[in-house]
C-alpha cells in the first residue's frame, strides 16, 4: 500500500509548485517544518527538496544520522539544534552522510524566520554617537556616560549625559572665534545635541553635523549638516541669525523648530513653528508653519503638510503613510543598522501606511510589518531578507 503523504509534503509541493497552503495544512505543521519550508523556499531548493522525497527512506536515514558518535569534519564547530535535524534527513536524503552534508551545511547557515515573540539579534543600542574634537581626538560617547570632556579652550565646558545628550556650556568673556567639533551619529544611533547658545539639536541615525564649540565674536551662528537628518530647535537671537549649511542650500532663522532631511537626493526642510528661509543658487523660499521645501538641485517645491511624520523620529516612532515597502525597509535598516535583500523584487513596490515605535529588539518591529504588509522576514547576521508570505 502506498504511503499517505504527510502535511508537511503536500505544504512543499504545494509551495514548490507557487500555491499557497490552505490554512489548515499551514497549521498542522510544527514550527520546525514552518521554519524548514521557508527557508527552503527562500533560497530555492524546495524543488530539490521534493526531487528527493520520492527516493529517501526517512526512518533508515534518521537511524543513520542518529546512531552517527561523530559529525563529519566539514560539520564541526557547528551548533546544530536536533530538533530539525529529522527535517535535514528527510528532505536531504541523507542515506549517506557524505551527501547529506551539502544540504545540511545550507540549513544550518540559513536565515532564521521572524517569529513574534522570539529575537534573532541581541537588543539594538540606538544611543550612540563618536564627537570629533577640534584637536582630532575623536571621542565615543556612549563608552564614557555621565563624563565632562576636556576642550582644549578652557572657556567651554562638555558634558556627556547619560549617554543620550550632549551639552555645550560657554564660560564668560568668550569673543574670540571657536575651533570646530563634528557629532557623527552610525547607523542604528542617535543623540542629542545642546550648542554653546542653548540651541537643540535632534540628530537620526547616520548623520553628521559640524559646528563650533562657541559662536562667541561671530556675526552668525552657522553650523553645518553633512549628512542625515536634524530636528533643531533654535535659541532665538536676533543679533546673531542662525544659519544651518547642508549640500549647497540655506535654512536661514532667528528662532524657530524645523527638520531637516538629506538621506535622499531630494532634501526636505519641514517647519513646525517660527520662520524660515531657504535658500540655494541664487533661488529661495519662505516657508511658514506646517509647510515643506524640498530642494532637488534644480529649484524648491513649498508645499503644506502634515508636519508629524517627518519629525516623529525625534520621539522615537517612525511613521509612514503609504510609503513603498522599499523605503519602509531602507528607513528601518538605517534605524537598526542592517542590510536588506528582496528575495521577490516585486514586494519592493507594495506599500505601506502605519505607526511604529523604536524597540530595542528589530524583530518587533518585522513583526508587525509582516503582519500588516502580508510579507515574511528572515534574517542572517546583519542582513534581513525580504520574501512573500508563505500563508496570507
Amino acid at each position: 500500500m502506498d504511503k499517505q503523504p504527510q502535511i508537511w509534503e503536500e505544504v512543499l509541493r504545494a509551495v514548490n509548485n507557487g500555491q499557497q497552503p490552505t490554512e489548515a495544512q499551514w497549521h498542522g505543521l510544527t514550527p520546525g517544518e514552518r521554519e524548514l519550508i521557508e527557508s527552503l523556499r527562500q533560497q530555492a531548493l524546495t524543488s530539490d527538496a521534493v526531487a528527493f522525497m520520492g527516493r529517501v527512506d526517512e526512518d533508515r536515514a534518521w537511524r543513520r544520522l542518529k546512531s552517527s558518535a561523530r559529525l563529519p569534519t566539514q560539520l564541526s564547530g557547528r551548533v546544530i539544534r536536533m530538533r530539525l535535524l529529522r527535517y535535514a534527513a528527510i528532505f536531504a536524503g541523507v542515506v549517506v552522510l557524505g551527501a547529506g552534508a551539502v544540504f545540511f551545511l545550507r540549513k544550518s547557515d540559513a536565515p532564521r524566520p521572524v517569529i513574534a515573540g522570539t529575537y534573532i539579534t541581541p537588543p539594538a543600542n540606538h544611543k550612540r554617537a563618536m564627537l570629533v574634537l577640534d584637536d582630532g581626538r575623536r571621542v565615543e560617547l556612549d563608552k564614557i556616560p555621565d563624563s565632562r570632556i576636556q576642550q582644549g579652550q578652557a572657556e567651554i565646558e562638555i558634558v556627556n549625559a547619560d549617554t543620550s545628550s550632549l551639552r555645550y556650556v560657554a564660560g564668560t568673556g568668550t569673543i574670540h572665534p571657536a575651533g570646530f567639533n563634528t557629532l557623527i551619529i552610525p547607523r542604528g544611533g542617535e543623540y542629542k545635541i545642546q550648542l554653546a547658545d542653548g540651541t537643540e539639536v535632534w540628530l537620526n541615525a547616520e548623520t553628521q553635523l559640524r559646528y563650533p564649540a562657541h559662536f562667541g565674536g561671530s556675526a552668525k551662528r552657522e553650523v553645518f549638516l553633512e549628512a542625515g537628518e536634524a530636528y533643531f530647535k533654535v535659541a532665538p537671537n536676533a543679533g546673531q541669525p542662525f544659519v544651518v549649511r547642508t549640500g549647497g542650500m540655506d535654512i536661514q532663522v532667528l528662532g524657530t523648530e524645523f527638520n531637516i532631511n538629506t538621506y535622499t537626493r531630494e532634501y526636505a526642510t519641514t517647519l513646525v513653528n517660527g520662520s524660515v528661509r531657504v535658500s540655494a543658487g541664487g533661488a529661495g523660499t519662505l516657508l511658514r508653519p506646517d509647510q515643506q521645501a524640498v530642494y532637488t538641485g534644480g529649484g524648491f517645491t513649498r508645499m503644506d503638510v502634515d508636519v508629524e511624520p517627518y519629525v516623529a523620529w525625534r520621539e522615537g516612532q517612525m511613521i509612514f503613510t503609504e510609503a513603498s515597502l522599499e523605503d519602509v525597509m531602507s528607513s528601518i535598516a538605517r534605524q537598526y543598522d542592517f542590510k536588506v535583500e528582496f528575495m521577490t523584487p516585486q514586494l519592493k513596490g507594495r506599500r505601506f501606511g502605519g505607526r511604529l515605535r523604536k524597540t530595542q529588539h528589530i524583530e518587533d518591529i518585522l513583526a508587525v510589518i509582516g503582519k500588516v504588509g502580508e510579507v515574511q522576514f528572515s534574517i542572517k547576521e546583519k542582513t534581513i531578507f525580504v520574501g512573500e508570505a508563505l500563508y496570507k
